[in-house]
């Protein structure tokens, strides 16, 4: 039975069970962003939200394949290198993920079957190949938290015959892929030492520490920005402004830490402070954007019956 509980936890450990709650979120936000529109929306979140995560966990399980040597030095306590789970049964867990996830696309229609199958291609290039090249791994990271929420969106969309209503997820697409962006390249600051190591031409190691925070302050600064379009252009209320303010105050906090004195002396620790408070800011700027549809959902539903 404790053999049987090891293996279990490796299981989750090797698909990132908690990355895999915040897939599930911007799935449905994207989802919901279409929905609250809809008198009935016919399609239930399960189907989206299920083809999302499982994508996400054949693709964290396969990059565990692709970094076993890597890990074997950098991470010896991950499932493979240490022997819990082995690569080729990481291999197939992770086909059987991906095969599965992307199936059920298909019960929502041919633009998302493709879409989810692109997608699903180019996070296996990112685990293979991308990621080592620096920023366009950053760039495929950020694009694929927006996936996820255009998705969500799409999957319904189509499934209801409504596919123009797939732009109103768009607006915390950007917002998902400039927040998640400029906290990959304030951890590949963090990274700096090993990147060198690795030969990763990352940000950091083509233009400096201090060049490549100022680029993720000027990305935060825009996300800032554009924090009150949802309120203005698309129909979100208080809840989502009181919450996007908090992300907001999170955010000016760590664009501070990034053109202070500290960082210029510990740039790679300071950066690292800074990669925690910019994964609260992504949380809490979710939080605002479900919790206000969530809310708009629900009455919707109420004056619907």
């Amino acid at each position: 039975m404790a053999k049987l509980r090891r293996k279990v936890r490796a299981y989750l450990q090797l698909v990132r069970l908690h990355n895999l709650v915040a897939t599930a979120v911007s799935t449905l936000i994207g989802y919901l962003a279409v929905a609250v529109s809809l008198v009935n929306p016919s399609l239930n979140p399960a189907a989206p939200l299920s083809t999302v995560v499982l994508v996400a966990a054949g693709s964290y399980a396969i990059n565990d394949y692709f970094d076993v040597e890597v890990d074997k030095v950098n991470k010896p306590y991950r499932p493979i290198p240490s022997g819990i789970v082995g690569r080729n049964e990481a291999l197939v867990l992770s086909i059987i993920l991906i095969v599965a996830g992307v199936s059920l696309a298909t019960f929502s229609g041919p633009t998302s079957l493709t879409f989810a199958s692109l997608n699903t291609i180019l996070l296996i290039l990112y685990s293979y190949r991308i990621k080592e090249l620096g920023v366009p791994g950053n760039i495929v990271i950020g694009f694929g938290g927006a996936a996820s929420i255009i998705y969500g969106g799409l999957a319904l969309a189509e499934y209801v015959g409504v596919l123009d209503r797939v732009t109103s997820t768009y607006i915390p697409a950007l917002y998902a892929f400039l927040l998640l962006l400029s906290r990959e390249i304030v951890k590949t600051i963090e990274d700096y030492v090993a990147d060198a190591v690795r030969n990763v031409r990352s940000l950091p190691r083509i233009i400096g520490p201090i060049k490549s925070a100022f680029t993720a302050v000027a990305l935060l600064a825009l996300v800032i920005v554009l924090s009150p379009l949802p309120y203005v252009l698309a129909g979100y209320g208080t809840i989502y402004l009181s919450l996007t303010a908090v992300t907001d105050c999170v955010i000016v906090y760590s664009m501070l830490k990034l053109i202070s004195r500290e960082f210029r002396s510990k740039p790679e620790i300071v950066a690292g402070r800074v990669r925690a408070y910019l994964k609260l800011a992504v949380f809490i700027g979710s939080l605002a954007f479900l919790t206000d549809l969530l809310t708009r959902f629900f009455a919707t539903i109420h004056f619907s019956t």
